[in-house]
Protein backbone atom coordinates (compact mmCIF):
# COMPACT_ATOMS: atom_id res chain seq x y z
CA UNK A 1 0.00 0.00 0.00
CA UNK A 2 3.15 2.45 0.49
CA UNK A 3 4.23 2.07 -2.84
CA UNK A 4 1.20 3.05 -4.30
CA UNK A 5 0.83 6.22 -2.09
CA UNK A 6 4.15 7.21 -3.38
CA UNK A 7 3.64 6.30 -7.33
CA UNK A 8 0.70 8.96 -6.84
CA UNK A 9 1.94 12.59 -8.16
CA UNK A 10 1.98 15.73 -6.17
CA UNK A 11 0.16 18.72 -7.32
CA UNK A 12 -1.05 22.07 -6.55
CA UNK A 13 -4.37 21.94 -4.88
CA UNK A 14 -5.26 25.22 -6.71
CA UNK A 15 -3.28 27.01 -9.40
CA UNK A 16 -2.49 30.83 -8.29
CA UNK A 17 0.47 32.58 -7.76
CA UNK A 18 2.25 32.39 -4.00
CA UNK A 19 1.55 35.82 -2.50
CA UNK A 20 2.71 34.53 1.00
CA UNK A 21 5.88 31.92 1.16
CA UNK A 22 6.36 29.21 3.51
CA UNK A 23 8.93 31.38 6.24
CA UNK A 24 10.76 28.42 7.41
CA UNK A 25 10.59 29.42 11.44
CA UNK A 26 11.76 33.06 10.16
CA UNK A 27 9.69 35.15 11.34
CA UNK A 28 7.20 37.34 8.72
CA UNK A 29 5.52 40.61 9.33
CA UNK A 30 1.21 39.61 9.10
CA UNK A 31 -1.02 42.01 7.48
CA UNK A 32 -3.82 41.03 9.57
CA UNK A 33 -2.55 40.51 13.22
CA UNK A 34 0.03 43.42 12.68
CA UNK A 35 2.77 41.40 14.39
CA UNK A 36 5.87 39.31 13.50
CA UNK A 37 4.70 35.42 13.06
CA UNK A 38 6.23 32.35 11.43
CA UNK A 39 4.06 31.84 8.47
CA UNK A 40 3.65 27.77 8.21
CA UNK A 41 2.51 27.24 4.83
CA UNK A 42 2.10 28.74 1.42
CA UNK A 43 -1.25 31.04 0.62
CA UNK A 44 -1.90 30.91 -2.79
CA UNK A 45 -4.11 33.58 -4.54
CA UNK A 46 -7.42 32.50 -5.77
CA UNK A 47 -10.98 33.84 -5.77
CA UNK A 48 -13.36 32.77 -3.30
CA UNK A 49 -15.18 29.76 -4.60
CA UNK A 50 -12.29 28.25 -6.89
CA UNK A 51 -12.17 24.74 -5.79
CA UNK A 52 -9.35 23.35 -4.04
CA UNK A 53 -7.87 19.69 -4.56
CA UNK A 54 -6.34 17.14 -2.60
CA UNK A 55 -2.29 17.37 -3.26
CA UNK A 56 -2.27 13.45 -3.38
CA UNK A 57 -4.30 10.53 -2.44
CA UNK A 58 -4.54 10.46 1.22
CA UNK A 59 -7.02 9.99 3.81
CA UNK A 60 -8.95 13.14 5.62
CA UNK A 61 -8.30 13.08 9.16
CA UNK A 62 -9.78 16.48 10.49
CA UNK A 63 -12.19 18.98 8.91
CA UNK A 64 -12.79 21.24 11.28
CA UNK A 65 -13.76 25.22 11.67
CA UNK A 66 -10.31 26.89 13.58
CA UNK A 67 -10.89 29.98 15.31
CA UNK A 68 -7.55 31.62 12.94
CA UNK A 69 -7.76 29.24 10.22
CA UNK A 70 -11.11 29.35 9.72
CA UNK A 71 -12.78 26.01 8.09
CA UNK A 72 -9.97 23.53 7.89
CA UNK A 73 -9.97 20.14 6.04
CA UNK A 74 -6.41 17.98 6.69
CA UNK A 75 -5.32 15.04 5.39
CA UNK A 76 -3.02 12.46 5.90
CA UNK A 77 -1.39 11.53 2.67
CA UNK A 78 0.68 8.73 3.58
CA UNK A 79 5.07 8.88 4.21
CA UNK A 80 4.84 11.05 7.36
CA UNK A 81 3.16 13.44 5.19
CA UNK A 82 -0.49 15.49 6.29
CA UNK A 83 -1.92 18.39 4.17
CA UNK A 84 -3.71 21.39 5.89
CA UNK A 85 -6.19 23.05 3.50
CA UNK A 86 -7.32 26.26 5.15
CA UNK A 87 -9.54 29.16 4.55
CA UNK A 88 -11.77 27.23 2.63
CA UNK A 89 -15.60 27.77 2.61
CA UNK A 90 -18.33 26.37 4.65
CA UNK A 91 -19.52 23.98 2.36
CA UNK A 92 -17.08 20.89 2.45
CA UNK A 93 -17.69 17.75 -0.05
CA UNK A 94 -15.22 14.93 2.00
CA UNK A 95 -15.51 13.93 5.39
CA UNK A 96 -13.42 12.25 8.02
CA UNK A 97 -12.26 8.86 6.87
CA UNK A 98 -13.14 9.62 3.14
CA UNK A 99 -10.20 8.57 0.96
CA UNK A 100 -8.94 11.01 -1.76
CA UNK A 101 -7.07 10.91 -4.43
CA UNK A 102 -4.59 13.44 -6.37
CA UNK A 103 -6.98 15.98 -7.53
CA UNK A 104 -10.34 14.99 -5.66
CA UNK A 105 -12.19 18.00 -4.71
CA UNK A 106 -11.93 18.82 -1.34
CA UNK A 107 -13.06 22.24 -0.91
CA UNK A 108 -13.47 25.58 -2.09
CA UNK A 109 -11.43 28.86 -1.36
CA UNK A 110 -13.68 30.96 1.63
CA UNK A 111 -12.77 33.60 4.15
CA UNK A 112 -12.95 31.89 6.97
CA UNK A 113 -8.88 32.40 7.51
CA UNK A 114 -9.77 35.30 10.63
CA UNK A 115 -6.22 35.95 10.72
CA UNK A 116 -5.29 36.26 7.18
CA UNK A 117 -8.64 38.25 6.43
CA UNK A 118 -6.49 41.41 5.13
CA UNK A 119 -4.97 39.28 2.30
CA UNK A 120 -6.70 38.85 -1.22
CA UNK A 121 -8.65 35.64 -1.24
CA UNK A 122 -6.62 32.51 -0.96
CA UNK A 123 -5.57 29.16 -0.25
CA UNK A 124 -3.51 28.78 3.11
CA UNK A 125 -1.86 25.73 2.57
CA UNK A 126 0.32 23.93 5.09
CA UNK A 127 1.98 21.09 5.16
CA UNK A 128 3.77 18.73 7.63
CA UNK A 129 6.55 15.58 7.51
CA UNK A 130 7.05 13.68 10.28
CA UNK A 131 4.94 16.50 12.45
CA UNK A 132 7.24 19.60 11.47
CA UNK A 133 6.43 22.46 8.75
CA UNK A 134 7.76 21.96 5.49
CA UNK A 135 7.47 24.00 2.49
CA UNK A 136 4.59 22.64 0.55
CA UNK A 137 6.03 24.23 -3.00
CA UNK A 138 9.54 22.86 -2.88
CA UNK A 139 7.88 19.31 -1.32
CA UNK A 140 5.34 19.06 -4.88
CA UNK A 141 8.29 20.30 -7.00
CA UNK A 142 10.66 17.61 -5.80
CA UNK A 143 13.06 19.59 -4.10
Amino acid sequence: DAEQVSAQPFIMPISGEVINAFSNGELVKSKTLNCWKTHDGVDIKADIGAQVKAMTSGTVTDVKEDALWGVCVVIDHGNGFEGWYCNLNKVIPVKVGQKVSAGTVIGAVGDTALCEVSEDSHLHFGLKKDGAWVDPIATIQGK
